[in-house]
């Protein structure tokens, strides 16, 4: 048996789904063939979008309307950090936004929508194949084990959005670990959690309940330590998405009982957690873990082929980049398809040599080393601040202002947007180098107790700007106590008195 069609997109969640939809809208005389491996999608983890995959979804794909109807809004990032598992619930020092955010951003619950682009994509005009299971892939064709038998495909572009299975990175032998950033990650779904904005916690603790206007419970909260950092996550319905990311070099989660039980103990250390967490449990079946969390393609296109989404590569959930990745390497695919599907020749090395320049520059300016101060209030609060803004001052701006094309939408590539990379990998490097020297001098953490910091958000304008330089201000500051910090003296033991030994008759 024999199907021939334009394109063939391997996997039907979130990339290949959407890819599938905009196809269909902006070149309809293209053939969409979606092979999907399983029947139906399982219970995938919370997931927070930024800015960049909220305007994806929202005006790209035109699904305002579903968001705002099944998904909750997300009002920004929020940090919390602790002396220690006894620090009282009011002293935690809190980090984020006290108004609403000012661009649309989402809590998702990935299984309803990634089913929901699926279907719309169907709906659209593309053709899915599902349950259908890739046996084997050639230049422009490839086997399909279906219920009815074994079905050969012929297509000009094969598109592989298979997720951490990668297919064609796996076949091609270019998947790549990510060996200097050694992150593994435990997550689960809660039942039970209590709500950060409730009457409990507010009447138990009025200033706290008085010091921020913002929602709460809406944002993506973080609980942060030295060497991991825990995501907390609201979904629709009420369950909450719960994980530990940690770097294995410096931290190691408690043993005994299952994943999540494990988890739940890790979160109970946390002042924070105790409060959220102290009567939830974890839902049975739907708790995961992954080692050696970020990976990488060393080429995404090649004549005939394309990888997008989470197949291209992954890096670290820690400022929730997943779905922007998924969303540029969405929209690289699609201008590469339209423009060679008008008879446009197109550089596919120089989109993987961008690839490849984004996602290192992404690493070292945002990753590398940075669990080595995750856990320092100070610190943290000062790469919070210049990460953001230039976040804001530079992908943002350029997806919701210059709107640049498809095959030019990846960071890090321009001149402005590289000179601000060199600059962001410097104050991390700077950054890490400074926790090490607290941690050394005993003094890690010293300010993690008794004070908030909640200001009036970030914009892709001006405002960035001013939380640019408050960022700077708070890291030139950390650099001057740096220069007095002396690392603690070795404590030299005593000598211990011994009688001697009798003498051997």
């Amino acid at each position: 048996m024999l199907k021939e069609c334009d394109v063939v997109i391997l996997g039907g969640a979130f990339s290949g789904a959407s890819l599938a939809l905009l196809l269909r809208r902006e070149a309809p005389d293209l053939r969409v063939l979606v092979v999907e491996r399983s029947g139906h999608f399982d219970r995938k983890v919370g997931e927070a979008t930024t800015e960049i995959s909220g305007e994806f979804l929202g005006k790209r794909l035109c699904m305002t309307s579903y968001l705002a109807n099944h998904q909750i809004a997300k009002q920004g990032l929020r940090l919390w950090f602790t002396r220690d598992e006894n620090t009282p619930f009011d002293n935690c020092v809190e980090i984020g936004s006290n108004y609403q955010v000012r661009l649309p951003a989402f809590q998702l619950d990935r299984e309803k929508l990634d089913s929901h682009l699926l279907a719309c994509a169907v709906e659209e005009g593309a053709e899915l194949w599902r349950p259908a299971r890739v046996l084997d892939i050639g230049e422009d064709r490839l086997s399909v084990q279906r219920d009815a038998g074994t079905v050969e495909v012929r297509a000009r572009w094969i598109i592989d959005a298979s997720g951490r299975a990668a297919m064609l990175a796996r076949k091609r032998g270019t998947l790549r670990s990510l060996d200097e950033h050694p992150t593994n990650a435990i997550w689960a779904r809660f039942r039970g959690a209590r709500d950060l904005d409730g009457h409990e916690l507010r009447s138990r603790h009025p200033i706290f309940g008085k010091s921020c206007i913002a929602s709460r419970a809406a944002a993506t909260n973080h609980l942060t330590g030295y060497g991991w950092w825990c995501w907390i996550i609201p979904l629709r319905g009420g369950d909450f998405s719960a994980g530990l990311v940690y770097d294995s070099r410096l931290y190691t989660p408690p043993e005994g009982g299952s994943l999540g039980e494990r988890l739940k103990t890790h979160l109970m250390t946390h002042p924070v957690g105790r409060e959220i967490f102290r009567n939830a449990t974890p839902v049975e079946g739907d708790v995961k873990a992954y080692s050696k969390l970020p990976y990488y393609s060393t080429e995404i296109a090649g004549a005939g082929w394309q990888i997008v989404g989470d197949a291209a590569g992954f890096l670290d959930p820690l400022y929730s980049p997943g779905l922007d990745y998924c969303s540029w390497t969405v929209r690289l695919a699609l201008g590469r398809i339209k423009a060679e599907a008008r008879g446009e020749s197109v550089d596919l090395e120089r989109i993987n040599r961008r690839f490849r320049k984004s996602y290192d520059t992404w690493f070292r300016a945002l990753y590398l080393d940075k669990y080595f101060y995750l856990g320092d209030a100070e610190l943290m609060t000062a790469a919070y601040q210049m990460d953001i803004s230039l976040f804001y001052l530079g992908p943002v701006r350029e997806i919701t202002v210059a709107r640049e094309d498809d095959l030019d939408c990846l960071p890090f590539n321009g001149p402005m947007d590289s000179l601000a990379g060199r600059f962001m990998k410097f104050y991390n490097r700077r950054l890490a180098h400074i926790a090490r020297q607290r941690r050394q001098a005993d003094c890690y953490g010293r300010r993690n107790s008794g004070w908030r910091e909640l200001g009036d958000g970030f914009a892709p304008d001006g405002r960035g700007v001013h939380s640019l330089l408050r960022g700077i201000r708070r890291w030139l500051a950390v650099e001057i106590h740096a220069l007095t910090l002396r690392p603690m003296p070795a404590v030299k033991s005593e000598p211990v008195e011994t009688q001697p030994a009798a003498a051997v008759q």
